[in-house]
Protein backbone atom coordinates (compact mmCIF):
# COMPACT_ATOMS: atom_id res chain seq x y z
CA UNK A 1 0.00 0.00 0.00
CA UNK A 2 2.48 2.75 -0.92
CA UNK A 3 5.14 1.61 1.23
CA UNK A 4 2.49 2.62 4.55
CA UNK A 5 2.92 -0.95 6.03
CA UNK A 6 6.47 -0.18 7.52
CA UNK A 7 5.23 2.46 10.55
CA UNK A 8 1.62 1.37 10.49
CA UNK A 9 3.17 -1.78 11.15
CA UNK A 10 5.35 -0.91 13.88
CA UNK A 11 3.11 1.69 15.72
CA UNK A 12 -0.37 -0.45 15.65
CA UNK A 13 1.75 -2.78 17.55
CA UNK A 14 2.37 -0.03 20.06
CA UNK A 15 -1.10 0.61 19.99
CA UNK A 16 -2.48 -2.40 21.42
CA UNK A 17 0.18 -2.68 23.78
CA UNK A 18 -1.60 0.48 25.36
CA UNK A 19 -4.77 -1.26 25.12
CA UNK A 20 -2.96 -4.21 27.20
CA UNK A 21 -1.91 -1.71 29.54
CA UNK A 22 -5.22 0.30 29.91
CA UNK A 23 -7.27 -3.15 30.59
CA UNK A 24 -5.17 -5.77 32.90
CA UNK A 25 -2.45 -3.81 34.33
CA UNK A 26 -3.66 -2.89 37.57
CA UNK A 27 -4.53 -6.26 39.07
CA UNK A 28 -0.96 -7.52 39.15
CA UNK A 29 0.08 -4.35 40.93
CA UNK A 30 1.29 -6.68 45.02
CA UNK A 31 4.75 -6.11 46.33
CA UNK A 32 6.95 -9.32 46.82
CA UNK A 33 9.41 -8.59 49.32
CA UNK A 34 12.58 -8.09 48.00
CA UNK A 35 15.83 -10.28 48.35
CA UNK A 36 18.37 -8.39 50.18
CA UNK A 37 21.24 -7.08 47.30
CA UNK A 38 23.94 -8.99 49.73
CA UNK A 39 22.55 -12.48 48.46
CA UNK A 40 23.48 -14.24 45.21
CA UNK A 41 21.01 -13.54 42.78
CA UNK A 42 20.41 -12.63 39.00
CA UNK A 43 18.15 -9.61 37.94
CA UNK A 44 17.28 -8.96 34.57
CA UNK A 45 17.43 -5.57 33.12
CA UNK A 46 15.99 -4.31 29.49
CA UNK A 47 15.78 -1.46 27.52
CA UNK A 48 15.28 -0.26 23.63
CA UNK A 49 17.97 1.90 21.35
CA UNK A 50 20.29 1.60 18.51
CA UNK A 51 23.46 -1.20 18.44
CA UNK A 52 25.53 1.95 19.54
CA UNK A 53 23.88 2.34 23.11
CA UNK A 54 23.35 -1.51 22.93
CA UNK A 55 27.33 -2.29 22.95
CA UNK A 56 27.97 0.40 25.50
CA UNK A 57 24.79 -0.87 27.89
CA UNK A 58 26.31 -4.19 27.77
CA UNK A 59 29.86 -2.82 28.78
CA UNK A 60 28.79 -0.83 31.50
CA UNK A 61 26.35 -4.05 32.97
CA UNK A 62 30.00 -6.02 33.06
CA UNK A 63 31.30 -3.14 35.18
CA UNK A 64 28.52 -3.78 37.71
CA UNK A 65 29.03 -7.40 37.61
CA UNK A 66 32.55 -6.97 38.58
CA UNK A 67 31.78 -4.05 41.35
CA UNK A 68 28.78 -6.40 42.52
CA UNK A 69 30.37 -10.20 42.16
CA UNK A 70 27.06 -11.29 43.91
CA UNK A 71 24.90 -9.77 41.30
CA UNK A 72 24.19 -11.60 37.77
CA UNK A 73 22.29 -9.30 34.86
CA UNK A 74 20.18 -10.53 32.73
CA UNK A 75 20.10 -7.58 29.86
CA UNK A 76 18.00 -7.52 27.02
CA UNK A 77 17.50 -5.11 24.50
CA UNK A 78 15.62 -4.76 21.29
CA UNK A 79 13.19 -1.82 19.00
CA UNK A 80 11.23 0.07 21.12
CA UNK A 81 7.44 -1.12 19.04
CA UNK A 82 8.85 -4.88 19.88
CA UNK A 83 9.93 -3.53 23.58
CA UNK A 84 6.78 -2.24 24.44
CA UNK A 85 4.45 -5.33 23.62
CA UNK A 86 6.80 -7.48 24.76
CA UNK A 87 7.34 -5.80 28.38
CA UNK A 88 3.25 -5.12 28.53
CA UNK A 89 2.41 -9.32 27.64
CA UNK A 90 6.16 -9.58 30.58
CA UNK A 91 4.03 -7.22 33.01
CA UNK A 92 0.15 -8.50 32.56
CA UNK A 93 1.57 -12.03 32.90
CA UNK A 94 3.84 -11.65 36.18
CA UNK A 95 7.07 -11.60 34.52
CA UNK A 96 7.95 -7.90 34.67
CA UNK A 97 12.03 -7.46 34.67
CA UNK A 98 13.69 -6.05 38.11
CA UNK A 99 14.96 -3.03 36.10
CA UNK A 100 13.20 -1.30 32.64
CA UNK A 101 14.29 1.38 30.57
CA UNK A 102 11.09 3.76 30.14
CA UNK A 103 10.17 6.80 28.11
CA UNK A 104 7.34 9.58 29.01
CA UNK A 105 4.31 7.49 27.22
CA UNK A 106 5.16 4.01 29.11
CA UNK A 107 6.29 5.76 32.88
CA UNK A 108 2.94 7.20 32.52
CA UNK A 109 1.36 4.07 31.78
CA UNK A 110 3.18 2.06 34.29
CA UNK A 111 3.35 4.54 37.06
CA UNK A 112 -0.68 5.25 36.64
CA UNK A 113 -1.05 1.53 36.97
CA UNK A 114 0.70 0.92 39.52
CA UNK A 115 3.20 -1.19 38.18
CA UNK A 116 6.54 0.91 39.07
CA UNK A 117 8.01 0.59 42.52
CA UNK A 118 8.24 3.79 44.28
CA UNK A 119 12.39 4.80 44.67
CA UNK A 120 11.61 6.84 47.98
CA UNK A 121 13.19 4.47 50.33
CA UNK A 122 16.76 4.00 48.23
CA UNK A 123 16.98 7.65 48.24
CA UNK A 124 20.27 9.14 49.47
CA UNK A 125 21.05 5.49 50.77
CA UNK A 126 21.83 3.02 47.53
CA UNK A 127 20.39 5.73 45.08
CA UNK A 128 22.28 9.11 45.33
CA UNK A 129 20.47 11.95 43.86
CA UNK A 130 22.49 15.16 45.12
CA UNK A 131 24.47 15.53 42.10
CA UNK A 132 21.01 14.78 39.96
CA UNK A 133 19.44 18.60 39.09
CA UNK A 134 15.91 18.68 40.48
CA UNK A 135 15.03 19.32 36.84
CA UNK A 136 15.93 16.21 35.94
CA UNK A 137 14.36 14.06 38.30
CA UNK A 138 10.94 16.23 38.73
CA UNK A 139 10.09 13.84 35.15
CA UNK A 140 10.22 10.95 37.34
CA UNK A 141 7.93 11.70 40.30
CA UNK A 142 4.02 11.79 40.15
CA UNK A 143 1.72 10.85 43.55
CA UNK A 144 4.42 12.57 46.38
CA UNK A 145 7.02 9.72 44.93
CA UNK A 146 10.09 9.48 42.95
CA UNK A 147 9.20 6.52 40.25
CA UNK A 148 11.78 6.51 37.50
CA UNK A 149 15.19 8.05 37.60
CA UNK A 150 16.36 9.83 34.62
CA UNK A 151 19.09 8.48 32.18
CA UNK A 152 20.40 11.18 30.78
CA UNK A 153 19.72 14.48 29.76
CA UNK A 154 18.76 15.19 26.15
CA UNK A 155 16.86 18.30 23.93
CA UNK A 156 15.57 18.48 20.66
CA UNK A 157 17.78 19.26 17.60
CA UNK A 158 18.07 19.34 13.76
CA UNK A 159 20.92 17.28 12.47
CA UNK A 160 22.01 18.72 9.13
CA UNK A 161 24.47 17.61 6.35
CA UNK A 162 26.89 20.62 6.32
CA UNK A 163 28.11 20.42 2.76
CA UNK A 164 24.30 19.95 0.97
CA UNK A 165 23.65 22.87 3.36
CA UNK A 166 26.59 25.23 2.33
CA UNK A 167 25.98 23.77 -1.43
CA UNK A 168 22.40 25.31 -1.11
CA UNK A 169 24.08 28.46 0.20
CA UNK A 170 22.15 28.15 4.04
CA UNK A 171 23.58 28.89 6.79
CA UNK A 172 22.23 28.43 10.63
CA UNK A 173 21.46 32.16 11.78
CA UNK A 174 23.51 32.23 15.17
CA UNK A 175 19.77 33.09 16.90
CA UNK A 176 18.52 30.07 14.99
CA UNK A 177 15.71 30.28 12.31
CA UNK A 178 12.01 31.57 12.37
CA UNK A 179 9.49 29.38 11.33
CA UNK A 180 9.68 31.61 7.95
CA UNK A 181 13.43 31.43 7.58
CA UNK A 182 13.19 27.88 8.28
CA UNK A 183 10.63 26.67 5.61
CA UNK A 184 12.45 29.50 2.73
CA UNK A 185 15.73 27.24 3.53
CA UNK A 186 14.71 24.14 2.77
CA UNK A 187 13.11 25.30 -0.45
CA UNK A 188 16.47 26.31 -1.08
CA UNK A 189 18.16 23.01 -0.36
CA UNK A 190 15.81 21.02 -2.13
CA UNK A 191 15.86 23.07 -4.71
CA UNK A 192 19.70 23.31 -4.80
CA UNK A 193 20.57 19.58 -4.43
CA UNK A 194 17.61 17.44 -5.23
CA UNK A 195 17.10 16.35 -1.67
CA UNK A 196 14.10 17.59 0.31
CA UNK A 197 15.39 20.13 2.74
CA UNK A 198 14.26 18.25 5.95
CA UNK A 199 12.48 15.01 6.68
CA UNK A 200 9.02 15.39 6.99
CA UNK A 201 8.02 15.27 11.23
CA UNK A 202 4.47 16.05 10.79
CA UNK A 203 4.24 12.39 12.36
CA UNK A 204 6.34 13.28 15.03
CA UNK A 205 4.03 14.74 18.39
CA UNK A 206 7.16 15.38 20.10
CA UNK A 207 7.79 18.00 17.67
CA UNK A 208 4.47 19.20 17.55
CA UNK A 209 4.58 19.27 21.59
CA UNK A 210 7.87 21.56 21.10
CA UNK A 211 5.84 24.09 18.61
CA UNK A 212 3.27 23.94 21.24
CA UNK A 213 5.53 25.53 23.89
CA UNK A 214 6.71 28.17 21.52
CA UNK A 215 3.23 29.52 21.69
CA UNK A 216 2.77 29.02 25.61
CA UNK A 217 0.96 25.66 25.26
CA UNK A 218 1.24 22.16 25.74
CA UNK A 219 0.16 18.74 24.79
CA UNK A 220 -1.37 17.88 28.19
CA UNK A 221 -2.86 20.98 30.58
CA UNK A 222 -3.07 18.39 32.91
CA UNK A 223 -3.40 14.10 33.85
CA UNK A 224 -6.89 14.51 32.43
CA UNK A 225 -7.18 17.70 29.86
CA UNK A 226 -5.25 18.44 26.46
CA UNK A 227 -3.89 21.51 25.91
CA UNK A 228 -4.39 21.60 22.32
CA UNK A 229 -7.44 21.57 19.64
CA UNK A 230 -8.06 20.78 16.86
CA UNK A 231 -7.33 24.21 15.34
CA UNK A 232 -3.79 24.31 16.87
CA UNK A 233 -3.05 21.14 14.98
CA UNK A 234 -4.68 21.96 11.69
CA UNK A 235 -2.19 24.80 11.78
CA UNK A 236 0.67 22.57 12.58
CA UNK A 237 -0.29 20.06 10.08
CA UNK A 238 -0.94 22.80 7.01
CA UNK A 239 2.26 24.63 7.76
CA UNK A 240 4.26 21.18 6.74
CA UNK A 241 1.62 20.55 4.10
CA UNK A 242 2.77 23.64 2.25
CA UNK A 243 6.11 22.95 2.55
CA UNK A 244 5.55 19.40 0.94
CA UNK A 245 3.78 20.89 -1.99
CA UNK A 246 6.83 22.65 -2.75
CA UNK A 247 8.93 19.19 -2.08
CA UNK A 248 11.23 21.15 0.91
CA UNK A 249 10.09 18.15 3.35
CA UNK A 250 9.97 13.63 2.04
CA UNK A 251 7.54 12.37 0.01
CA UNK A 252 4.72 10.47 1.82
CA UNK A 253 6.25 7.17 0.75
CA UNK A 254 9.71 8.09 2.21
CA UNK A 255 7.82 9.95 5.39
CA UNK A 256 5.51 6.40 6.30
CA UNK A 257 8.80 4.69 6.95
CA UNK A 258 10.18 7.08 10.00
CA UNK A 259 9.39 5.60 13.26
CA UNK A 260 12.72 7.60 15.03
CA UNK A 261 15.11 4.90 14.47
CA UNK A 262 18.42 6.04 13.03
CA UNK A 263 17.53 2.45 11.25
CA UNK A 264 14.42 3.97 9.13
CA UNK A 265 15.82 7.72 8.47
CA UNK A 266 15.79 9.45 5.51
CA UNK A 267 18.55 11.48 6.05
CA UNK A 268 20.54 8.26 6.92
CA UNK A 269 19.18 7.02 3.76
CA UNK A 270 20.09 9.91 1.47
CA UNK A 271 16.44 11.46 1.08
CA UNK A 272 16.41 14.53 3.22
CA UNK A 273 19.70 16.84 3.85
CA UNK A 274 18.24 16.97 7.55
CA UNK A 275 16.22 15.47 10.01
CA UNK A 276 14.39 16.73 13.45
CA UNK A 277 15.65 14.47 16.61
CA UNK A 278 16.96 14.32 19.64
CA UNK A 279 20.75 14.87 20.40
CA UNK A 280 20.94 11.56 22.51
CA UNK A 281 20.39 10.11 19.02
CA UNK A 282 24.03 11.78 18.16
CA UNK A 283 25.89 9.42 17.93
CA UNK A 284 24.16 6.81 15.97
CA UNK A 285 23.39 9.72 13.09
CA UNK A 286 27.14 10.14 12.86
CA UNK A 287 28.20 6.14 12.78
CA UNK A 288 25.30 5.33 9.99
CA UNK A 289 25.55 8.71 7.86
CA UNK A 290 27.82 8.11 4.95
CA UNK A 291 29.55 10.60 2.40
CA UNK A 292 28.70 13.77 4.44
CA UNK A 293 29.40 15.98 7.37
CA UNK A 294 26.85 16.46 10.09
CA UNK A 295 26.44 19.39 12.33
CA UNK A 296 23.36 20.11 14.84
CA UNK A 297 21.56 23.40 14.83
CA UNK A 298 18.34 24.30 17.19
CA UNK A 299 14.63 23.95 15.96
CA UNK A 300 13.31 26.96 14.79
CA UNK A 301 11.03 29.14 16.82
CA UNK A 302 9.18 32.91 16.17
CA UNK A 303 9.28 33.63 20.35
CA UNK A 304 12.51 34.41 21.68
CA UNK A 305 12.18 33.49 25.00
CA UNK A 306 10.47 29.82 24.56
CA UNK A 307 12.68 27.65 21.91
CA UNK A 308 10.66 25.20 22.71
CA UNK A 309 13.17 22.85 23.62
CA UNK A 310 13.05 21.16 26.67
CA UNK A 311 15.86 19.80 29.17
CA UNK A 312 14.67 15.96 29.20
CA UNK A 313 15.57 12.70 30.15
CA UNK A 314 15.90 10.73 27.04
CA UNK A 315 14.25 7.96 28.86
CA UNK A 316 14.04 6.95 32.56
CA UNK A 317 14.50 4.30 34.40
CA UNK A 318 12.30 2.00 36.88
CA UNK A 319 11.96 -0.95 39.22
CA UNK A 320 9.01 -3.09 38.98
CA UNK A 321 6.54 -3.19 41.51
CA UNK A 322 6.41 -6.59 41.22
CA UNK A 323 10.44 -7.51 41.42
CA UNK A 324 12.23 -9.33 44.02
CA UNK A 325 14.77 -7.84 43.92
CA UNK A 326 14.53 -4.41 44.50
CA UNK A 327 17.21 -3.83 46.21
CA UNK A 328 19.84 -4.59 43.65
CA UNK A 329 17.77 -3.52 40.91
CA UNK A 330 18.22 0.20 43.21
CA UNK A 331 21.97 -0.67 43.18
CA UNK A 332 22.09 -1.28 39.17
CA UNK A 333 19.79 1.84 39.43
CA UNK A 334 22.11 4.11 40.76
CA UNK A 335 25.50 2.23 39.05
CA UNK A 336 24.30 3.72 35.81
CA UNK A 337 23.19 7.08 37.00
CA UNK A 338 26.41 7.65 39.42
CA UNK A 339 29.03 5.70 38.76
CA UNK A 340 31.80 7.93 36.99
CA UNK A 341 33.54 4.82 35.49
CA UNK A 342 30.04 3.59 33.67
CA UNK A 343 29.26 7.08 32.49
CA UNK A 344 32.51 7.20 30.91
CA UNK A 345 31.15 4.17 28.96
CA UNK A 346 28.11 5.14 28.12
CA UNK A 347 28.93 8.11 26.82
CA UNK A 348 25.92 10.40 25.03
CA UNK A 349 23.97 7.47 23.98
CA UNK A 350 21.17 8.11 26.53
CA UNK A 351 21.80 12.45 26.34
CA UNK A 352 24.99 13.60 28.30
CA UNK A 353 24.98 11.83 32.06
CA UNK A 354 22.41 12.97 34.54
CA UNK A 355 25.31 13.24 37.52
CA UNK A 356 26.36 16.94 37.04
CA UNK A 357 30.04 15.76 38.21
CA UNK A 358 29.79 13.24 35.95
CA UNK A 359 28.56 14.96 33.06
CA UNK A 360 31.33 17.29 33.16
CA UNK A 361 33.79 14.70 32.72
CA UNK A 362 32.34 12.95 30.59
CA UNK A 363 32.03 16.11 27.83
CA UNK A 364 35.53 17.09 28.69
CA UNK A 365 37.15 14.56 27.35
CA UNK A 366 34.62 14.08 24.55
CA UNK A 367 35.38 13.79 21.34
CA UNK A 368 33.72 13.23 17.61
CA UNK A 369 29.75 13.02 18.34
CA UNK A 370 30.00 13.00 22.20
CA UNK A 371 31.42 16.23 21.89
CA UNK A 372 29.11 17.66 19.36
CA UNK A 373 26.87 16.87 21.85
CA UNK A 374 28.15 18.13 25.20
CA UNK A 375 29.05 21.76 23.06
CA UNK A 376 25.29 21.93 21.81
CA UNK A 377 24.00 21.86 25.15
CA UNK A 378 26.22 24.13 26.41
CA UNK A 379 25.32 26.54 23.85
CA UNK A 380 21.79 25.90 24.07
CA UNK A 381 21.89 25.92 28.20
CA UNK A 382 19.70 29.38 28.66
CA UNK A 383 17.86 28.22 25.63
CA UNK A 384 16.37 24.99 26.87
CA UNK A 385 12.77 25.24 28.70
CA UNK A 386 12.09 23.26 32.33
CA UNK A 387 10.81 19.51 31.41
CA UNK A 388 7.72 19.54 34.10
CA UNK A 389 4.94 20.55 31.59
CA UNK A 390 6.24 18.11 29.31
CA UNK A 391 4.48 14.96 31.39
CA UNK A 392 2.56 12.74 29.40
CA UNK A 393 -0.48 10.45 31.42
CA UNK A 394 -1.70 7.31 31.27
CA UNK A 395 -3.67 7.34 27.72
CA UNK A 396 -0.23 9.12 25.99
CA UNK A 397 1.23 6.00 24.20
CA UNK A 398 -2.03 5.52 21.95
CA UNK A 399 -1.85 9.26 21.27
CA UNK A 400 1.23 9.01 20.12
CA UNK A 401 0.47 5.77 17.86
CA UNK A 402 -2.74 7.34 17.02
CA UNK A 403 -1.03 10.80 15.85
CA UNK A 404 1.08 9.18 13.39
CA UNK A 405 -1.82 6.41 11.86
CA UNK A 406 -3.53 9.43 11.33
CA UNK A 407 -1.17 11.71 9.70
CA UNK A 408 -0.20 9.14 7.44
CA UNK A 409 -3.99 9.35 6.45
CA UNK A 410 -3.44 12.73 6.02
CA UNK A 411 -0.66 12.74 3.47
CA UNK A 412 -1.58 9.66 1.06
CA UNK A 413 -4.72 11.83 0.90
CA UNK A 414 -7.40 9.98 2.61
CA UNK A 415 -8.48 12.41 5.27
CA UNK A 416 -8.21 15.95 4.93
CA UNK A 417 -5.71 17.71 7.16
CA UNK A 418 -8.93 19.81 9.70
CA UNK A 419 -10.79 15.86 9.79
CA UNK A 420 -7.51 14.73 11.14
CA UNK A 421 -6.90 16.68 13.37
CA UNK A 422 -10.20 16.53 14.92
CA UNK A 423 -10.21 12.77 14.90
CA UNK A 424 -6.94 12.70 16.79
CA UNK A 425 -7.99 15.05 19.50
CA UNK A 426 -10.98 13.18 19.55
CA UNK A 427 -9.26 9.93 20.17
CA UNK A 428 -7.11 11.71 22.63
CA UNK A 429 -9.96 13.21 24.59
CA UNK A 430 -10.94 9.62 25.44
CA UNK A 431 -7.99 7.98 26.39
CA UNK A 432 -8.30 10.34 28.44
CA UNK A 433 -11.16 9.59 30.27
Amino acid sequence: MRGRTPRRGRWSVVAAAALTLAGTLTACSSSPESTSSDAEQTIRFVWWGNEDRAEVTEKAVALFEKKYPNIKVKAEFSGYPAYVQKLTTQIAGGAAPDLLQLDRPTFGEYQQKHQLANLKPYLGKSLKTDKIPASLLAGGKADDGQYAMPAGLTTELVVYDKELFAKAGVTVPESGWTWKQFATDMVKVKNKTGRAGISDFGWSVDLFETWLHQRDKALYASSSKLGFTADDLTEYWNMLGSLRKKKAVTEAEVTTKSDGSVQNSPLVAKESASESSYDSGVTSYVSSYQGGTLELAPLPSDNASASGMPALPPVYYGVSQRSSHKEAAALLLNFLVNDPEASAVLGTTRGTPPNSDNKDAVCAKATGPDKQTCDFQTKMADRLMPSDSWFWPSGSAALKSDFQRVFDQVIFGETSVSAGAAKVVENAEQGLK
